[in-house]
């Protein structure tokens, strides 16, 4: 159709658009830099907060959920970022996403989701690893891929590549192939099928060690 389309940011908090792209000002895989009167700040933990005339007095007759979000006259907005030497501003996930593991390194399961999710192999995936040395993916294949030989080949494949563009702390130990789908049903899913990383956690976490200590990189349920 010709259309040009520029990526922002902004909230129903905030009343308005933070950042934004515009032409002659773009950079791919951002959005935007931050708009006039708008003051924005990265906390030590990567949240993005700001503050603007727009922000919201509140919560309505939410007391406690409005002084968790507006702290000092800023605005937490809940999502990760970063801004790169040319002030645009990059969302890299949610800060309640974000887990611990055991060497006391935070880790932002998003964007690693996002470069396995890339493989033609995986239909769903989830990477886990609060307490764990490092993480773990656990994936859900795609339609027709059940050969497992085929598939720990392409998936220790995998594993190898994406490692060597990640932190060492980011580095997925071991790659979990999920038996059953994750479904709305079975309560994994969200209604627009996002997945429930608290469900995740509840109905797979006891096996989380005993999958880390497996001999095995690529692991079937």
């Amino acid at each position: 159709l010709g259309l040009k389309l520029y990526e922002a940011y902004g909230m129903s908090e905030n009343s308005a658009c933070s950042h934004a792209n515009f032409p002659g000002n773009i950079k791919f895989g951002t959005v935007g830099k931050v708009m006039p009167d708008t003051e924005v700040k990265i906390t030590e933990k990567g949240e993005i907060i700001m503050k603007n005339d727009c922000v919201m007095n509140g919560y309505y007759k939410e007391k406690k959920l409005t002084q968790d979000t507006i702290k000092d006259g800023f605005l937490y907005t809940g999502d990760k970022g970063l801004i790169d030497e040319d002030g645009f501003l990059k969302i890299t996930g949610r800060i309640k996403d974000i887990f611990k593991t055991s060497k006391g390194k935070y880790v932002a399961p998003n964007p690693i989701e996002m470069k396995l999710s890339k493989s033609n192999i995986i239909e769903q995936v989830c990477v886990v690893g609060e307490n764990l040395s490092q993480p773990i993916a656990l994936v859900i294949l795609s339609e027709g891929k059940k050969i497992a030989n085929e598939v720990k080949t392409k998936f220790n494949s995998l594993m190898d590549s994406i490692n060597d563009t990640l932190e060492n702390h980011e580095r997925i130990k071991k790659i979990i192939i999920m038996k059953d789908n994750w479904s709305i049903e079975n309560n994994i899913l969200t209604p627009t099928l996002k997945i429930k990383r608290d469900s995740i956690e509840k109905k797979y976490n006891e096996f989380y060690d005993y999958w880390y200590s497996s001999e095995e990189k690529v692991i079937f349920q």
